[in-house]
């Protein structure tokens, strides 16, 4: 299954639909979000109505109780990880509170001056949640994790042999391989901060490679 996943809209529509559209001339089976859509209800509708499972990020758990109650009790109750197969999807890092399942849960536990740091970190920037996320990945036997928040694409490679821990310049495509786990940022559909063009990833679990897509010509 080729399976197209994006993140970090924040209320751009027209991100979207370049990232759908380019996704469906690439003949995807299926797409997951990774959160932080936005404020408007046309953006979120559109997701909904394309039945895509979707992960919260902070702007769902800050903007809740904002949304149309219709939009929000979708919203409400999107799940902090997905799990498919070998394959991790989160927002920021899999190594969340089990209490925080939900976005209502993570919206009641949010209290007025706390920071969003430590429930959401930026994997390329913060080395102890980076290897927190591959600790996880270990204790729960996953290989690759996928994931939103930085804006950027990277790909980090752990190889369980050499413990050895390295970053891919420029990635493109990625091949899976036995021994080693993957962690892909999948870039910003909607506010990328690697350059103006929206980005995500496309994952085939038949042939294990994970790639890259940049809509510079979009």
């Amino acid at each position: 299954m080729r399976t197209a996943i994006f993140a970090d809209l924040h209320d751009n529509y027209a991100g979207l639909a370049s990232v759908l559209a380019d996704a469906d001339a690439q003949k995807v089976d299926a797409f997951v979000f990774l959160g932080d859509a936005g404020h408007k209800p046309r953006l979120l509708a559109a997701l909904q109505v394309r039945q895509i499972p979707c992960v919260y990020g902070n702007w769902e758990v800050s903007g809740l109780r904002r949304m149309p109650e219709k939009l929000a009790a979708w919203v409400s109750k999107w799940p902090a990880i997905l799990r498919r197969g070998d394959a991790i999807y989160c927002h920021a890092s899999p190594d969340m509170p089990a209490a925080l399942s939900t976005t209502a849960a993570a919206a009641d536990w949010l209290k007025p001056g706390m920071s969003w740091s430590a429930l959401f970190p930026r994997l390329h920037q913060n080395g102890d949640a980076l290897w927190n996320a591959l600790a996880w990945m270990e204790s729960h036997d996953a290989r690759v994790l996928f994931h939103g928040h930085t804006h950027v694409q990277t790909v980090w490679v752990w190889e369980l042999t050499t413990k050895r821990l390295r970053s891919l310049p420029n990635p493109t495509l990625v091949r899976l391989t036995p021994g080693v786990r993957i962690v892909v940022g999948v870039g910003s559909a909607g506010a990328p901060e690697d350059g103006p063009w929206p980005r995500y990833a496309i994952y085939d679990d038949t042939v294990q490679t994970v790639l890259l897509r940049c809509l510079r010509d979009e």
